[in-house]
């Protein structure tokens, strides 16, 4: 009786341990999955991520304002505007008017990437171009020293660093290897004092 008793909770030990690890999966390791509000995103928490039979159908339809997921066996249908993002191949990104932004950077305040169609000698085609938000909550704009200056105005110290330190907005991605940052973020920091960047929006 003992020894069928120590193995009932033996088995029940097993069964929570597995659980407790597929959960943290879904937390902290999943390759994809949808975030559905700015707290998830906040804590890793991902909701319908896909296993080995499941897959995340990011086309869109509906004039683009709708994900499919194929989850349980089921295709679900979520609306942009209601959710804060998704994750997919290990890689964030936020849903800001519809649009997908790639999130690059989070450090003080965020840093985003986005593929835009832009006129060409032969047509179309795509760009990347960069933009920033003051946190996870407030507006995606184009990352430029304008919009910065704008976005930053009671900071006059690293207003200024900005202005002096880039000839154009071109030059705001530039990333320096030597220290793993990017040079905006390190400027903010220099003028914020603060050796250990905090993450925006966090």
């Amino acid at each position: 009786m003992i020894m069928k008793n120590s193995i009932k909770v033996l088995v029940a030990m097993m069964v929570i341990g597995i659980q407790g690890i597929r959960l943290q999966a879904q937390t902290t390791k999943a390759a994809a999955g949808v975030y559905l509000t700015m707290q998830d995103y906040k804590a890793g928490k991902l909701s319908y991520t896909p296993d080995n039979k499941d897959n995340m159908q990011l086309h869109s339809f509906l004039s683009g304002k709708h994900i499919g997921v194929n989850y349980g066996g089921k295709n679900i249908s979520l609306a942009k505007n209601e959710i804060f993002g998704y994750r997919k191949d290990g890689l964030d990104f936020r849903y800001f008017h519809n649009e997908a932004y790639r999130i690059l950077d989070t450090a003080g305040f965020l840093l985003y990437s986005r593929e835009v169609l832009t006129p060409g000698s032969k047509g179309l085609k795509p760009v990347e171009q960069y933009f920033y938000s003051t946190d996870a909550a407030t507006p995606i704009l184009n990352l430029t020293i304008d919009n910065i200056d704008k976005s930053f105005a009671a900071q006059a110290d690293f207003r200024y660093n900005v202005q002096n330190y880039f000839h154009g907005d071109a030059g705001l991605m530039a990333y320096d290897r030597s220290i793993n940052q990017y040079e905006l973020k390190h400027l903010y920091f220099e003028y914020r004092h603060n050796g250990t960047p905090q993450h925006a929006a966090l």
